[in-house]
């Protein structure tokens, strides 16, 4: 059985900014609290970057980190490419979560291999670097809408 594969991403509603200076642009307790919650108890895939800005392996989740560069990270498994970090993710049997950054979100939808996007878009617009990748809206359906003060979540399922 293969484990089910989601995007979860935060991103302004307009320009898409996931990202400044390798850390979120806003600062929003509740998303935060949101994505803690719904990614509890899974394995989570990042890219360096994104693990670098973290600082630490995610509590009370599998943390699998891409990166061509870094060997060994303490209490993190690494693997050399996103296609390697899904086969090492399916052994621990948990719904995977992609939670960034921009690479590894573009790589993991040009593949095709996520079945679902669980995006937060923040209501207020703020400058960035980094920004979640263009994707086309017909290869998906809207599963759910959640109003929430500062941003709104949506859930996408693959057509």
């Amino acid at each position: 059985m293969t484990m089910q594969k989601i995007i979860i991403a935060a991103m302004t509603k307009e320009r898409h900014v996931i990202g400044k200076d390798n850390w979120l642009p806003w600062d929003i307790p509740e998303e935060l609290k949101h994505f803690r919650t719904i990614t509890q108890g899974s394995t989570v895939i990042m890219g360096r970057k994104t693990y670098d800005s973290i600082k630490r392996p995610m509590p009370n989740r599998h943390n699998i980190v891409v990166s061509r560069t870094v060997a060994t990270i303490p209490g993190v498994e690494v693997c050399q490419s996103l296609d390697s970090a899904l086969r090492r993710a399916e052994e621990h049997k948990k719904t995977i979560f992609i939670i960034g950054g921009s690479q590894i979100f573009a790589e993991a939808l040009s593949k095709r291999v996520v079945d679902k996007m669980y995006l937060s878009f923040v209501k207020k617009e703020y400058d960035g670097d980094t920004y979640f990748p263009e994707f086309n809206e017909s290869d998906w359906t809207i599963e759910k809408r959640e109003a929430h003060d500062e941003f709104e979540f949506v859930v996408y399922k693959k057509n």
